[in-house]
């Protein structure tokens, strides 16, 4: 770690406590005396919730968030791999996904699929230990069900837009492992809905009313992979502006820590990209107050000593929480399904409101000493209709970029636009198949690939109702 990482940790360290999920509006994580010491013989009684319901939430972090720096979650590799973050460090199998050249033998993506199975497993097996041992009359410990119900659901959501079709997904039988059969990408988003409809099957009280916006904006994402716009923003229309469901980090242990924070601003594994492979967006140039940088020192470089270090505020401090679901992204849908609809007024308008309402923008980070400067940029202004519906597309996947960034979001919707609005992969993805590999301006050797998913790692060979992938394509 180098001085700049150092300090900045050191500084946060003292910061403590236990990574859980909280909605918007406040659930308490956790009502145990000592969460950390769970008494076996409570595993099958009503005392046993939190425990099965924070473990849930530990791996669904460590899943898509990352931890301190041995792991990367779904939102940092999807995120290197589309044009949101460049590589700025030398481990080669991290490369080969920000390349898009990827060895199904890459070590790095066989833990990240292990994760994210077992943070899917967890949800579901720990929803279905809560039905049983939780009263009825017990309101809380049912509404906890849901809630892992809708964990579950994103993570079918992370396989089906960061993955190639025909992904296996297994279970167990007590001990013994079930071989699953894979999954095309179409029924990796009908699996979530599923799980999004047992968590919006539950009643519609006041207790639970922050977990069915959860499901809710779930459902309607998964939908919106499906090419279904009316039926998504027909979901999310009471879903208020303010919404959100986010993780929340510690400094407490590895595993706790804020993924983002870590590989990007405290060991400079990543770098906030600008035109990656030519063709990505603006994310650094824009200068955006939805996307703040910060480069400190002004000649400061990545973990390789050699690629412009660009760090991003968008996870700052160290336990800055991490977004699941929100209002913005309910708007949003809204917002392309008028386009959809042909209704491009509509369109508009749902899209300056939200640039209109500064609350939704995060509050520039306190600075103390030694610690990064990250200034906004100027307020956003009302857009203008640019009249065809190419650039009405290319308006509205850029506003989605923008408010979604390093949310886990990106890959997912450049594959949209090549299965659902006729985009070449080669016009969409960073490096258009065979540009030079160069990342802020450094020229790492090689090309960029023709990848446009992840794949399934060799590891899953194991499985005999798996071959390979279905196919790659976008």
């Amino acid at each position: 770690m180098n001085s700049k990482s150092q300090r900045r940790a050191q500084a946060l360290r003292t910061l403590a406590g236990v990574v859980t999920l909280l909605v918007a509006g406040g659930c308490h994580a956790l009502d145990v005396s000592n969460p950390d010491i769970v008494d076996p013989e409570t595993l099958s009684s009503p005392a046993a919730i939190p425990a099965y319901r924070n473990g849930v939430i530990g791996d669904y972090a460590l899943a898509v968030d990352g931890d301190n720096g041995a792991n990367e979650g779904q939102i940092l590799v999807s995120g290197s791999f589309a044009d949101e973050l460049v590589n700025s460090e030398t481990f080669p199998t991290r490369i080969e996904y920000d390349r898009r050249t990827i060895d199904i033998r890459n070590g790095t993506l066989t833990t990240l699929f292990r994760n994210l199975h077992r943070a899917r497993r967890a949800a579901e097996f720990g929803a279905a230990r809560i039905a049983v041992i939780t009263p009825p009359e017990q309101l809380r410990g049912q509404f906890r069900i849901p809630e892992l119900l809708s964990l579950a659901g994103f993570t079918y959501i992370m396989m089906g837009e960061n993955y190639c079709s025909g992904v296996p997904v297994g279970d167990f039988d007590g001990d013994q492992l079930i071989f699953g059969d894979p999954l095309t990408t179409t029924q990796l988003f009908d699996r979530a809905i599923e799980r999004f409809d047992s968590a919006l099957a539950f009643p519609d009280t006041a207790p639970n009313v922050k977990v069915r916006r959860l499901a809710t904006v779930g459902k309607a994402r998964a939908l919106l992979n499906l090419g279904q716009y009316a039926a998504a923003a027909a979901l999310v229309t009471g879903i208020p502006t303010t919404f959100s469901y986010t993780t929340t980090h510690s400094g407490a242990t590895n595993r706790q820590h804020n993924g983002m924070f870590r590989f990007i601003i405290s060991n400079e594994r990543f770098s906030v990209a600008d035109l990656d492979g030519g063709n990505g967006l603006n994310f650094r140039g824009a200068n955006d107050p939805r996307v703040l940088v910060c480069r400190s020192p002004a000649t400061d470089v990545g973990f390789d000593n050699a690629t412009p270090q660009f760090d991003a505020g968008k996870y700052y401090p160290e336990t800055d929480t991490v977004q699941v679901a929100s209002g913005v992204e309910a708007r949003l849908i809204e917002a392309e399904a008028a386009l959809a609809a042909g209704d491009p007024g509509t369109w508009l308008i749902t899209l300056n409101t939200l640039r209109s309402n500064t609350a939704l923008l995060k509050a520039t980070p306190t600075v103390a000493a030694n610690e990064l400067s990250f200034v906004p940029g100027p307020a956003l202004t009302d857009l203008v209709d640019p009249g065809a519906l190419d650039t009405r597309v290319d308006l509205m996947f850029r506003e989605r970029a923008f408010w979604m960034y390093l949310t886990g979001h990106r890959l997912g919707d450049l594959r949209r636009l090549v299965r659902q609005y006729a985009r070449t992969a080669e016009s969409v993805f960073p490096g258009g198949g065979g540009q030079a590999y160069v990342v802020n301006g450094n020229n790492k050797g090689g090309n960029f690939g023709t990848d446009y998913n992840l794949p399934v790692p060799f590891d899953e060979l194991n499985n005999p109702n798996f071959l390979q992938c279905a196919d790659r394509n976008p």
